[in-house]
């Protein structure tokens, strides 16, 4: 008789949930690929335990959203802000793979919202619209029967503080950080308790233990610190659950172990490090488990809908025959007139696409040899892309068939970035037939960069998740970049170099061009271990399915400890009952040991003397 599944229901909170070319989501970065993918990798890797998973992700209803496409749930859910109650409205929508998603809407709050703005760009404006979104959602999951809660990134940390503490005794919350750059900082100006009480939290209990950094709020700190409390993971986008390698080693490291580390990388004095955990030091004590992005199959070469014709066909009908995907007419006409899909047995197909890549970026046909240096990406800090200005010329002198193509904008208001771009520009004026710059977004150009290039630059200042390097990767472009988070998972098929001194840039600059050299000598001098390169790169498993069966492990594990919890209460509670008349000689004697002599059921009892 077949063994009937057990059921678990996830609600799943974040700000973005990819899901761009619907109308109904957006991406802004890695948040949005990581919520489109992951809720059916789950429900597989589950059905393999023997587990029936439903994921119902929770995020705001951006006012872009055409919600007469959105079922109205007639639920009203109270939300105060400064002793002002108004009411968030609940919408859902099945799409056609059977993920739910439940939206929150408010005029108020999100009239602004539109594709391209759904962050505020004032901490405190956000601070009020975080805090009314999270208690909306905590208003809809205490009234539903979930089973945990697996919040992503700090927009929506205020939640479990909402959810309240006799909640979480009963439901499991994991928090799984996306960029710890980013935390949700506001300045409270010595007013911290008040901050609190203006988005109706408690703000005499809450405030320095839970939020206080430099006079500051800091949602992070707050969440980070709950859901540990309450016997929830911590988790980050790439490493090992026990922390040792990638974003979850790097965010365990101090500011003084990171300027060690660059001294001896330099051999001499450090003038600056980046700090990945931005000096909030609960990350170098609490356990950040790492588990590592994947990848959806579609970004394999043999399945890239960007390599299919009738794909292309519908992405030039939706965009206007005026303005064509590619702007030379030959590539144009090829691209949309048959497939150009590959793998490691059809890698002729790759070869045509690096002479249509050449085609459309330097409008003649490919002759020689020549290597196809590709950047794709944006001009910001994080992506330190303007670090390949200063290799160009460089490169260009020591290999005389070898080119860059760059696709890569900068957002306005970004004075580096724009400066990037037009030090790009300068250099494609100079060097037109060896350099190529294009900064307009084109979806359909960016795969045909990383499908007919050689080599793709990676020199990032941090990279939480990585996965460009993936989608470089696995289309057989090969990575040379810096050995940073994310990255470190295609160290062993890539050209990765360490640098730690940002303010050195002329040294990482000669970092970097090291790396760039010994791709450039591999490919001419040994074309078998390039092709080796090529072979590992592209047969990366890349997939959901280890990272997604961790994901349930997590969520099975956080059931258990509440059943830990209870018990070890139980056992502290039934050892009160038996001192009897003692226990005030027992709370005037009873300090337990700290460090290599901690026992954590003894703290568990102090701290519960110390409340009675």
């Amino acid at each position: 008789m077949p063994t009937r599944k057990k059921s678990m229901r996830v609600a799943m909170p974040a700000w973005e949930i990819g899901r761009a070319n619907t109308g109904l989501g957006v991406k802004v970065g890695g948040l949005g690929v990581i919520l489109e993918e992951l809720p059916a990798a789950l429900v597989k890797a589950a059905d393999l335990q023997g587990i029936n998973l439903s994921v119902e992700i929770l995020t705001p209803c951006f006012a872009h959203y055409d919600k007469s496409r959105l079922t109205d749930t007639g639920l009203r859910i109270p939300v105060t802000l400064d002793g002002y109650s108004f009411d968030f409205s609940v919408y859902q929508h099945t799409f056609p793979d059977g993920q739910t998603v439940t939206y929150f809407w408010d005029e108020g709050q999100l009239h602004w919202t539109n594709a391209s703005a759904i962050y505020p760009t004032d901490p405190e404006l956000a601070y009020f619209l975080f805090a009314a979104v999270a208690q909306a959602m905590a208003g809809y999951i205490k009234g539903q029967q979930f089973h945990t809660i697996h919040s992503h990134d700090y927009h929506v940390g205020l939640l479990p503080f909402y959810l309240g503490d006799d909640y979480l005794a009963q439901v499991p919350h994991h928090f799984t950080i996306h960029n710890a750059t980013y935390q949700g900082m506001v300045a409270a100006h010595g007013r911290g308790y008040e901050m609190l009480w203006r988005i109706g939290l408690p703000g005499d209990q809450l405030f320095h233990k839970y939020f206080d950094h430099f006079d500051h709020l800091n949602l992070m700190k707050g969440v980070m610190l709950k859901t540990h409390e309450t016997g929830g993971k911590v988790t980050t986008v790439s490493g090992d659950i026990a922390g040792t390698w990638g974003y979850a080693a790097e965010l365990r490291e101090s500011h003084a172990s990171l300027a060690h580390r660059a001294a001896w990388l330099k051999g001499g004095p450090v003038g600056e490090v980046f700090v990945p955990n931005r000096h909030l030091d609960l990350f170098e004590r609490l356990p950040i488990a790492g588990i590592t992005n994947g990848l959806s199959d579609q970004n394999r070469p043999e399945n890239l809908p960007e390599l299919r014709a009738e794909h292309l066909q519908a992405l030039q009908a939706r965009q206007g025959d005026d303005r064509p995907l590619f702007q030379h007419p030959q590539v144009q006409q090829q691209m949309l007139a048959e497939d150009h899909n590959f793998d490691l047995s059809r890698m002729h197909h790759k070869s045509t696409l690096k002479h249509l890549l050449h085609l459309e970026t330097f409008g003649d046909d490919l002759t020689g040899n020549p290597i196809l240096m590709t950047v794709v990406g944006r001009l910001v800090e994080q992506k330190n892309l303007g670090l390949v200005v200063d290799i160009v010329e460089r490169t260009l002198q020591y290999d005389l068939e070898t080119k860059f193509i760059i696709l890569a904008s900068a957002p306005e208001g970004d004075g580096a970035g724009k400066a990037s771009e037009a030090a790009f520009r300068n250099l494609a004026a100079l060097y037109p037939e060896r350099v190529y710059f294009n900064s307009g977004f084109n979806i359909a150009l960016s795969k045909l960069i990383f499908s007919g290039g050689d080599f793709a630059l990676i020199p990032s200042r941090f990279e939480p998740c990585g996965l460009v390097d993936y989608e470089a990767s696995l289309l057989g472009n090969v990575v040379i970049g810096r050995l940073t988070g994310g990255l470190a998972k295609v160290r062993h098929c890539a050209y990765l170099y360490e640098w730690l001194d940002i303010a050195d840039r002329r040294g990482e600059a000669n970092a970097f061009f090291e790396q760039i050299k010994a791709a450039i000598d591999t490919y001419r001098r040994d074309p078998a271990l390039h092709w080796h390169f090529v072979q590992t790169a592209m047969s990366l498993d890349a997939s959901w399915d280890k990272s997604a069966g961790q994901y349930v492990d997590m969520y099975r594990y956080g059931l258990l400890i509440k059943k830990w919890l209870k018990r070890k209460q139980r056992i502290i509670d039934d050892y009160l009952k038996a001192t009897g008349d003692e226990t005030e000689l027992l709370d005037e004697f009873f300090i337990p040991g700290e460090g290599g002599y901690s026992d954590s059921l003894d703290w568990a009892l102090y701290e519960h003397l110390r409340g009675a």
